[in-house]
């Protein structure tokens, strides 16, 4: 007759943890969920703190982070790469690649001397973050370099996944302008305040 037998340490049995993405993969929303009150609506209702999977780099991390700081600053200030880099606790010397890299490619404009710096070219309004992402990754998405004749059945259903999967990353990036970006993060810094004092 059998016994029913506990797991001991000589089982090697281990218990069961939830997966962490690591940390240069997580994007933490204080107070959000994924809910929509309307489908007008752009911003996520509050509710609990939550984590979003992001695929970025940190080229396009550092490089969104600091936009978004001189979308806060204004238009008209210019602002210095090592004062952006302390805000953000971010490396001067890679960050002030990357702001190069951002004028070359018209989103900032740059001047020289004590008052100069770095500021946005064009009202945040006028600036969509799939543009931002496409300067800064190179590209939003892997194409297939394989021909659907050649995939397993299997395959042809992961393939049209990533499909789809793709064609919503771009179409939220692309909808999204930097405005909305900067609105959505005043919001969340607004809601961490209040629960501050309560």
């Amino acid at each position: 007759m059998s016994k029913n037998v506990r797991p001991t340490k000589s089982n090697n049995v281990c218990p069961t943890k939830p997966l962490v993405a690591p940390s240069h993969l997580r994007l933490t929303l204080p107070n959000t969920s994924h809910t929509m009150r309307s489908s007008g609506d752009l911003f996520p209702v509050a509710s609990g703190p939550e984590e979003l999977l992001l695929r970025l780099s940190k080229q396009t991390e550092y490089g969104l982070r600091a936009v978004v700081q001189l979308a806060r600053m204004g238009p008209r200030m210019y602002v210095q790469s090592r004062d952006l880099a302390q805000e953000e606790n971010l490396p001067n010397k890679f960050l002030e690649a990357i702001l190069l890299s951002l004028r070359r490619g018209g989103f900032l404009e740059s001047k020289v001397g004590r008052e100069g710096g770095y500021r946005l070219s064009r009202p945040p309004r006028e600036i969509r973050v799939g543009d931002l992402v496409r300067r800064l990754e190179g590209r939003l998405t892997l194409k297939e370099g394989r021909a659907l004749p050649d995939l397993s059945p299997g395959e042809v259903a992961v393939h049209f996944l990533n499909q789809k999967l793709t064609e919503a990353t771009d179409d939220v990036l692309d909808n999204l302008s930097l405005e909305q970006l900067l609105e959505y993060t005043n919001r969340a810094a607004s809601l961490q305040q209040q629960m501050y004092y309560i």
